[in-house]
């Protein structure tokens, strides 16, 4: 009778295992970004987000604060390498040239291909067609404009519904809003070019590389027209009252002791991103306004911006042990066929989407946000306008390290910016021939 009994138990137990529905386990990827800080957890959020939109794959984020691509190419050597990579600062042409990484193009196949060109602007693949294929896709670019404080505006009897349009009147308004303590030193800025060369001589209508990524930056008469406006800030304030005044200033992202919150700055050139900044950290009597473009001289490009190869570009490692899982991660990120959480990546960050018709745009979250922060407009239109300028080169980070060194060299009167130029064009030709080899 028990033995009756315990097979009976069996049998019902039996029967409920084989009747439990049966779960898959998911398909697990790693992620690595090169995002420290407050971003750190900006990237977590966004890993989380795609975890909880599927129930197939699961996306763990890991932050790389240092030498990302010589981690990257030693995980290449032991054959332990993460799945997708956010590729900001380092070149990941050359990477690609090397073999790390996947064609996207051919991971996708040409039919999904085909329809994810057509949903997306160009500059999303462009500035990594290299060679034949796609390496990498761009989730979003940076536009940038001049934000200026109306206070300051009034009070130099500046019209503050009028902000400069050209460089001539981008000087002139600085001088006018310059202003300097008891002793003569600068004691509020009225603006100067803080930003870098290669923002600068883009919009000066500069290139910095030809065809096949070799430098000629030197060689061209607008990057050199950049590099002597931005040193004749130094002529004209004294270098050493700017570095005095340097010194005595925050960077941009310092919340409350941003330059331009802090109202040290009259004018500065900034990005998108800086809407939040201000709204969390300005005054509240802080009023200012944005130029629908940066000014720019004759011959340069309004709402020029450059897009490089290596700036945020996500990437998937041959080494991936699941290429399609973390094809699917790229696509979420960009928000191909995920627009209602790209919107959400979009207000985490102030990355703003590069769908062609604009459905992120049109999410209602976005549409809330948008009336919450009409600022947005400016850089959507500066978005929209696609005067963007694609520099690829397996050089790219070597590139923009020297340039930003003849930039300095420049602004401080070390070298002139000829000399500057072409100390810095010799050196990265010098790098891309070596890694033509």
């Amino acid at each position: 009778m028990f033995k009756r009994r315990c097979g009976l138990v069996l049998t019902v137990i039996l029967v409920m295992l084989l009747a439990a529905p049966t779960f898959a386990a998911k398909t697990k990827i790693t992620y690595w970004h090169q995002w420290t800080g407050q971003w750190s957890k900006v990237l977590d959020d966004i890993a989380n987000l795609f975890n909880e939109s599927q129930d197939e794959i699961e996306v763990k984020a890991v932050v790389i604060p240092e030498n990302f691509r010589e981690r990257l190419m030693s995980s290449a050597a032991i054959g332990d390498m993460p799945d997708v990579v956010s590729l900001t600062g380092d070149g990941n042409l050359y990477m690609a040239e090397k073999g790390l990484f996947h064609a996207i193009d051919k991971l996708m196949g040409e039919n999904e291909w085909k329809q994810f060109q057509e949903w997306a602007l160009p500059v999303v693949w462009e500035v990594n067609d290299w060679k034949g294929h796609v390496w990498a896709l761009t989730p979003y670019i940076d536009c940038c404009s001049l934000y200026y404080n109306k206070a300051h505006f009034v009070e130099a009897g500046l019209d503050p519904e009028r902000p400069p349009a050209t460089i001539e009147e981008l000087d002139i308004f600085a001088e006018k809003l310059t202003r300097y303590d008891a002793r003569g030193n600068i004691d509020v800025i009225g603006f100067y070019p803080s930003w870098g060369l290669d923002y600068w001589g883009t919009v000066f209508g500069g290139a910095f590389v030809d065809d096949d990524g070799a430098p000629t930056f030197n060689k061209d008469p607008k990057i050199l027209q950049a590099l002597e406006w931005i040193t004749s800030y130094s002529h004209k304030y004294d270098v050493n009252k700017i570095v005095a005044f340097e010194s005595g200033i925050s960077e941009e992202r310092a919340g409350a002791l941003d330059p331009f919150i802090s109202q040290k700055k009259s004018m500065e050139q900034q990005g998108q991103w800086v809407i939040i900044n201000i709204a969390n950290y300005a005054p509240e009597d802080f009023s200012y306004d944005i130029a629908p473009f940066t000014p720019y001289p004759e011959g340069g490009k309004q709402g020029g911006v450059l897009v490089r190869s290596a700036y945020g570009a996500l990437a998937i490692p041959t080494g991936s042990k699941n290429a399609e899982a973390a094809l699917e991660f790229v696509k979420f990120w960009i928000g191909y066929g995920y627009e209602e959480q790209r919107a959400k990546i979009f207000e985490w960050g102030a990355w703003m989407p590069l769908d062609r018709e604009q459905r992120v745009w049109q999410q209602a979250t976005t549409i809330q946000y948008l009336n919450m922060f009409p600022q947005f407009d400016t850089f959507r239109n500066i978005l929209n306008m696609q005067n963007w300028t694609v520099m690829q080169t397996p050089v790219d980070s070597f590139l923009f390290n020297r340039i930003s060194a003849a930039k300095d060299y420049a602004r401080l009167l070390e070298k002139s910016p000829q000399e500057a130029l072409d100390d810095a064009a010799a050196e990265v030709m010098k790098e891309y021939e070596r890694v033509r080899k």
